[in-house]
């Protein structure tokens, strides 16, 4: 994929010129002669670096640089300017800028300028995807319920973090397989090491072994450089391998190998690394099954199924569900800035309810109950209501032949799900950022609500 560059300034000529020679130099242009629009483009089309001029019309380049910032705080820009001046150089160093060149610039130089603040963004971009994974997750659950099978799986949990076998952790969707994950590895001797989490279900297949072990500068086209793999950044900790069953059979021979023997090897690389992990692995799936169709490999199974524990579906600790839907919706009121109390009747209406969704649905609820409900005592048609637009009637008709109501309702869950975090519920929605912006304007739905959600 070619490197997406943003350049901005009012001499056409240039703009022209420049804009062709940096196409010839495989680089993707889009130009702009002032900052009109600009910043709206680069919130449906994140550029890789920018290229501005300090003197434009208006809005200046150093006050875009600063809003550009404030979009993107990893952006790397290039600052043209035919004046020179040492005070804009600083000032545009301080506001985060790459490098200033002043005009007339040799292409050569603007090329190596415009490669080497490529290289800083990437190596940002990598740092923050291994914190991002190295980091816990917020979770808005627990390991609790005193019920007896969620007292089994505490007691599990404990005998087997302070075992140094593989586990694999098995359960629906929403019971809670990572936050089973998490508790294993904060009560083992790891603790204090990277908890990592790979969901192999969501990583294009094509670009599987390269995050799993990394890869090597031209491994393949636009690998410019070298690739820390997530079996790397978990070295002397945990990777949490979620839905294990979702991962293609060609990348299953290589993490056979990296269980069986400790090493990696980058995706063009000759050599292969060590790497001491214990590895986790959680799926809804019946990797038996799958094995005797062929879809799973079986030694694999068997190396990552050393020790096996089962997650129970809400509907199997129903004893739970009223403890466990006072924490969720004190936590949501929380963040919200209310205080919200479920009536008896409300948690007669929930402890009914079969949950196919699991522990997800029930949070899901209880943050339409938190966001879109009136009241601060929470009574059974008021959860009918939200269970009802998010499941539909018993018969699996939907809540709705609205297309504007169920639009909403898919907003309202998107934006909940992810905490206001609008590339995460663009993405989950399937729609351009743009399109979400214009979504949350069509509605009416402040940006304060969503910032509460994630305090």
């Amino acid at each position: 994929m070619k490197p997406q560059i943003l350049f901005v300034d009012d001499d056409e000529s240039l703009r022209r010129v420049l804009s062709r020679e940096l196409t010839h130099l495989n680089f993707e242009v889009s130009a702009f002669a002032n900052a009109e629009g600009v910043l709206e483009h680069v919130r449906q089309r994140p550029p890789d670096a920018a290229l501005i001029d300090l003197k434009l019309p208006g809005v200046g380049g150093l006050e875009l640089l600063r809003q550009l910032r404030t979009v993107d705080e990893h952006l790397q820009a290039v600052m043209l300017t035919g004046h020179g001046a040492v005070a804009d150089a600083v000032e545009a160093m301080k506001l985060g800028a790459h490098d200033f060149l002043t005009k007339p610039v040799q292409l050569d130089v603007l090329e190596q300028a415009l490669r080497r603040a490529l290289e800083k963004r990437a190596l940002l971009d990598n740092v923050e995807r291994l914190k991002r994974a190295a980091e816990p997750a917020p979770s808005t659950s627990k390991l609790s319920g005193e019920g007896p099978a969620m007292t089994r799986l505490r007691r599990e949990v404990q005998r087997v973090a302070a075992s140094t076998s593989n586990v694999l952790i098995q359960g629906e969707n929403g019971v809670g397989k990572e936050l089973t994950a998490r508790e294993i590895h904060a009560l083992g001797p790891r603790a204090t090491a990277p908890f990592v989490v790979v969901n192999c279900g969501a990583i294009p297949v094509t670009l599987i072994e390269s995050e799993l072990f990394g890869h090597e500068r031209g491994a393949f086209s636009g690998a410019d450089r070298r690739r820390m793999g997530l079996f790397e950044a978990a070295h002397g900790g945990t990777l949490f391998l979620d839905e294990i069953g979702e991962l293609p059979r060609s990348v299953q021979p290589a993490l056979l190998r990296a269980l069986q023997f400790g090493e990696v090897r980058p995706v063009g690389s000759e050599r292969t690394r060590s790497v001491d992990v214990r590895v986790l692995a959680a799926t809804h799936r019946d990797l038996r099954a799958a094995c005797a169709s062929g879809e799973f490999r079986e030694d694999l199974y068997y190396r990552v199924s050393t020790l096996v524990l089962e997650v129970p579906p809400l509907r199997a600790r129903r004893e739970d569900i009223a403890s466990l839907a006072s924490s969720i919706l004190a936590r949501a009121a929380a963040r919200a800035g209310r205080r919200m109390s479920l009536t008896p009747s409300a948690v007669e209406v929930l402890e009914q309810h079969d949950w196919p969704g699991n522990v997800r649905e029930l949070e899901n609820v209880i943050e339409r109950v938190v966001v879109m409900g009136e009241d601060e005592s929470v009574d059974a048609l008021e959860v009918e209501r939200f269970l009802q637009r998010r499941g539909g009637s018993a018969r699996g008709e939907l809540p709705s032949l609205q297309l504007e109501t169920l639009e909403r309702m898919a907003l309202v869950a998107a934006m909940s799900r992810f905490r206001g975090d609008k590339k995460a519920a663009a993405a989950e929605l399937g729609v351009a950022l743009k399109t979400l912006y214009n979504m949350l304007d069509r509605y009416g739905m402040r940006d304060e609500v969503w910032k509460r959600s994630e305090a």
